[in-house]
């Protein structure tokens, strides 16, 4: 590395600066630098205050390196700052125009916080054992394990899962997992944990070394919500979930789906009709709640039955409907 810092310092200046930052940053993540240590090395090759904020961790050192007694939470929003794994920020302070390698002494500190925070930080090891008691890969010993250092004991617990983008409330122990569907990110519930009043799909209650379980039907709950239903509980959708898995499972597309994909395509608003027909008490209802006259909704009705193959006049065809409009959320739903 100094070889190479040597030869390109005689051809530009800034990218040697740069490859010395990368050296430095790196020398202190093998020798398991603490995060305050970090955050000094930054302040030193700044030469300005640095920090970071993790949950309810805040550390700051000022610009010769020395930590402050009360750091502001809020520094982080103020200044150039730089994403540390999941949702922790660090940044500097720097006052006036950036300089040169700024912005490498901000990604290589994140680096560095990023892989120190993983190995001490007790919101990064909560994480960890999550990741290991929703995988249902791992043997059972280690889930038990990592039940025991989250202390769930023997209680009931469920699995929530929640579109990666949206909030959750504060005080959720949760992570981000990447799944077929796009990225989700699966929360544990148990007795006291805080109200999610988002879009959610919560999985069966389970004992602590069953949540794999309980984080598969979440995810299955998950992708059958919609605007409709924003938050579906597996646990009591009954055979119902048998068939969304058995679906799910099945690489066939099932008619009555296509049958919906296809007049979406054609009318997107009739997704909304749909399911306000397959959600009302009677056609007379859904007119109400649509603001159409009755005669207009039956006639809709019709016609959207005559398009689909199947009457949505009587109960057998709106439980049919409902079913078909589910399954149709299970094979189109994606997350970013």
């Amino acid at each position: 590395m100094q070889e190479l810092v040597g030869r390109i310092t005689a051809l530009d200046p800034v990218a040697s600066e740069s490859l010395r930052v990368i050296s430095y940053f790196d020398a202190l993540v093998e020798g398991h630098a603490s995060a305050e240590a970090l955050l000094r090395g930054a302040s030193v090759l700044s030469g300005c205050a640095s920090g970071f904020v993790a949950g309810d961790t805040v550390v700051r050192v000022d610009a010769s390196g020395i930590r402050t007694a009360q750091p502001d939470v809020t520094a982080a929003d103020r200044w150039p700052s730089h994403v540390v794994g999941e949702d922790w920020r660090a940044w500097i302070e720097r006052e006036g125009a950036a300089h040169a390698n700024d912005e490498m002494v901000l990604e290589r500190l994140s680096i560095g916080l990023g892989i120190c925070l993983e190995r001490t930080h007790p919101v990064a090891i909560a994480r960890r054992n999550l990741e290991i008691l929703i995988d249902s890969a791992e043997p059972a010993e280690n889930r038990a394990i990592a039940a025991d250092r989250l202390r769930l004991g023997a209680d009931i617990a469920r699995i929530a899962a929640a579109p990666a983008l949206e909030p959750v409330a504060a005080g959720t122990r949760g992570i981000i997992v990447t799944t077929s569907v796009g990225r989700v990110r699966a929360v544990l519930v148990t007795g006291d944990s805080a109200v999610l009043p988002h879009r959610l799909g919560i999985g069966i209650p389970v004992i602590p070394t069953g949540l794999a379980r309980s984080w598969q039907t979440a995810l299955l709950a998950l992708r059958m919500s919609g605007p409709a239903e924003p938050v579906v509980d597996a646990g009591e959708l009954g055979s119902l979930l048998l068939l969304a898995e058995a679906a799910d499972a099945n690489a066939t597309p099932q008619p009555d789906v296509i049958a919906i994909e296809q007049l979406v395509q054609v009318d997107a608003r009739s997704l909304e009709q749909l399911d306000l027909i397959a959600r009302a008490e009677s056609i007379r209802a859904a007119a109400l709640a649509s603001g159409v006259h009755h005669s207009t909704m039956q006639a809709r009705v019709v016609d959207y039955g005559d398009r689909l193959g199947f009457d949505l006049r009587s109960s057998h065809g709106r439980v049919r409907l409902d079913l078909a409009l589910r399954l149709y959320r299970l094979a189109t739903t994606r997350f970013s």
